[in-house]
């Protein structure tokens, strides 16, 4: 669950009865209720008030990345070539410090690369820097790096009981595209990592997504096409 104003940590400790909650209880059919905490898990995509939940840049990719800094078309291509140089030499960019180096490199030797990658312009190479400076100044630098983030810490027990995932949003809605680019590539991870069940008569994991608008406002029309695909 993403908690935008810090009040859902108050799953983990037992609730009371109340008049509301009496009034409302037998029309569940529920008699004498037990009250009881849920075992919960904090994450911190700044890692302040809770684990950190981290992607490599390469994991990341370059479309959610291009989203992320507002790329235009062509800067998003050279973007693009910019990964497939790093895969095509088995780099793997942890960090944005890493992804700063490449930039730089393949910006040095933009000639060499030309006619199998494309036209890779000094200009679009300067424009995608100072797009992760400003990342880095928004505090999105903390995103990335190792460990990187495991979904199945997702999918815990505990006692018998499923452990409540929550991520505290308060600071990250203030960077709505951080917020709605970091969602989307959760929802990724998840479902190119978690094999195929079928139909279950439970679910396993079940997401609850506040402004839940912004994961798709402004998010490009193929990234939005793979994500229908999955679901």
């Amino acid at each position: 669950m993403a908690d935008m104003k810090g009040d859902l940590s108050g799953i983990s400790q037992a609730g009371k009865m109340s008049g509301f909650i009496e009034k409302r209880a037998p029309e569940f059919g529920i008699d004498n209720p037990q009250f009881d905490g849920c075992p919960v898990r904090f994450f911190d995509v700044f890692g302040e008030q809770g684990y950190p939940m981290r992607s490599t840049v390469s994991a990341m990719g370059p479309q959610l990345l291009s989203r992320l800094m507002g790329l235009n078309e062509v800067q998003s291509g050279v973007l693009n070539a910019v990964f497939r140089i790093a895969d095509d030499n088995d780099l793997l960019l942890i960090d944005l410090k890493d992804l700063r180096a490449m930039l730089d490199y393949v910006g040095k030797h933009a000639k060499e690369y030309t006619t199998s990658y494309g036209m890779v312009s000094s200009q679009s190479i300067g424009a995608i820097q100072r797009a992760v400076l400003q990342i880095e100044s928004q505090g999105g630098d903390k995103f990335f790096g190792e460990p990187a983030f495991n979904v199945m810490d997702l999918i815990e027990q505990q006692e018998g009981k499923g452990v409540m995932s929550v991520l505290a949003a308060d600071k990250l809605m203030q960077n709505p595209k951080l917020y709605s680019t970091f969602l989307l590539w959760l929802l990724s991870d998840i479902y190119s990592s978690l094999p195929e069940v079928g139909d279950l008569p439970y679910p396993k994991l079940v997401f609850f997504f506040d402004e839940a608008h912004l994961l798709f406002d402004g998010a490009p029309k193929v990234l939005l096409q793979k994500m229908l695909r999955r679901l």
